[in-house]
C-alpha cells in the first residue's frame, strides 16, 4: 500500500525489492514504478534508466549508474531483473552491502530489484532470514505471496470489468476452478476470453464459456478424467486424456493428480454417506463452494466402496511408477479402460 502511495504522488525516492511467489504483481509494479519515473516518449529515457539482467550482474556498472545524476528529471532508476539473492556469493553480498551509503548520498536514484520467485528466502515475519536483515538496512523489502480466493475474486471481477465484460460469481469461480490461481495465467484468460466473446457481439459470460475458451490446469482435467470414469462416459474420459496427452503433461503428475482427485472424492462420498451437507464438506476439507458442488456432483454418481477401491488401484499405480514399475501414458489408458 506505501508503495502504491508512493507511485501516486510520485515521492519514489529508495530503494526497493520486490520478492515472492506472484510474479504477476511483480511485474505489475515494476512496470507502475518505471513508467512513473521514464514516461513513454521520454527523449531523455536512455540517461535515466538503466537496466541489468540476471543473476550475475557488475556490481562496480551498479555503482556508477547510481552515482551519475538524471538528465532534465528529478529520478532515475536502476532496475536488476530475474535476480537470484540467495545465490550471491560472500564476495557478491559484500559488493552489494557496499553500495548501501550511496543511497543516502544519491536519493535522485531509485535501485529497484525484482526476485525470481525462489531467488530470495525472507524468512517468516517473526525470524526474518538473515539476508532480509542485512538488505532491510539499505531496502524496502515487498513480499508478493500468493493471493486467496477472496482476493482473486476480485481481482478478476476488476479485470472483466475493465474489459467490459460482466462476469458473475459463477464465471469467476469457474475460472479459479479451471485455470488456477496464478495471476499471470488468469490475465492472459481473461484477456483470451474477453477477445473471444467481443468478436462474438457478446457482452456477458457465461461459465461454460470458461469451459469451452479458458485452458486448463493438469488439476481440473485430472477432475475431467476421474468425472468421466466415474460416470463410465468412454468418449469423455478418451477425450479428458486425450487433451493431457495433447499437453505433454507428464504421466507421472497425471497420475498424482488423479491420486489426489479420488482422495477428495472419496473423503466428500464418505462425509455425505454421514449426512453431511455442502457447506459441512466446504468447511472439513477446505474446499471452495464451486469446487465443493463439482465433487459431490460427481461422488453421488459413485459409491465410496467404488471411489475408495478405484483410490487404492491409483495408489498402487503411483507407487509402483515411482519404483520402476509400469509408467507412462499405456498405464493410465489401462486404468482408464478397468475402470469404465
Amino acid at each position: 500500500n506505501e508503495l502504491k502511495a508512493r507511485i501516486k504522488d510520485g515521492s519514489l525516492s529508495g530503494w526497493y525489492i520486490l520478492c515472492g511467489e506472484e510474479d504477476y504483481l511483480k511485474r505489475y509494479y515494476a512496470k507502475e514504478l518505471r513508467e512513473k519515473i521514464i514516461p513513454e516518449g521520454d527523449p531523455f529515457a536512455l540517461f535515466n534508466y538503466v537496466s541489468f539482467d540476471g543473476a550475475d550482474i557488475d556490481f562496480a556498472a551498479v555503482s556508477e549508474a547510481v552515482k551519475s545524476p538524471p538528465m532534465m528529471g528529478e529520478y532515475k532508476l536502476i532496475e536488476w531483473k530475474y535476480a537470484s539473492l540467495d545465490g550471491l556469493k560472500e564476495g557478491q553480498r559484500g559488493a552489494l552491502e557496499s553500495l548501501f551509503p550511496l543511497k543516502e548520498e544519491y536519493p535522485y536514484s531509485v535501485f529497484l530489484i525484482s526476485v525470481n520467485a525462489d531467488g530470495f528466502d525472507t524468512g517468516t515475519k517473526k525470524k526474518p532470514s538473515k539476508l532480509k536483515k542485512t538488505l532491510s538496512a539499505a531496502f524496502d523489502i515487498i513480499e508478493f505471496s500468493k493471493s486467496g480466493d477472496a482476493q482473486l475474486l476480485s481481482w478478476l471481477k476488476k479485470h472483466f470489468d475493465a474489459e467490459g465484460i460482466d462476469a458473475d460469481i459463477s464465471v469467476l469461480n469457474a475460472m479459479l476452478f479451471r485455470c488456477g490461481r496464478s495471476m499471470e495465467l488468469l490475465n492472459n484468460e481473461v484477456i483470451k476470453l474477453s477477445s473471444y466473446l467481443k468478436a462474438n457481439g457478446r457482452c456477458a459470460a457465461r461459465a461454460e464459456d470458461v469451459e469451452g475458451v479458458c485452458s486448463a490446469t493438469v488439476e481440473c482435467e485430472a477432475f475431467a478424467l476421474s468425472n468421466a470414469v466415474t460416470e463410465k462416459n468412454t468418449e469423455k474420459a478418451f477425450a479428458a486424456l486425450a487433451d493431457l496427452k495433447m499437453r505433454r503433461i507428464e504421466p507421472g503428475a497425471v497420475i498424482s493428480m488423479l491420486e489426489k482427485t479420488y482422495s477428495e472424492l472419496t473423503s466428500v462420498s464418505l462425509l455425505l454417506d454421514e449426512g453431511k451437507g455442502a457447506s459441512d464438506i466446504e468447511e472439513i476439507l477446505k474446499l471452495h463452494a464451486f469446487k465443493a458442488k463439482l465433487y459431490i456432483n460427481a461422488a453421488k454418481k459413485s459409491t465410496t466402496k467404488k471411489l475408495a477401491d478405484t483410490l487404492s488401484q491409483i495408489s498402487h499405480i503411483d507407487a509402483s511408477s515411482k519404483s520402476g514399475g509400469l509408467s507412462g501414458y499405456g498405464v493410465i489408458e489401462m486404468f482408464v479402460t478397468q475402470n469404465i
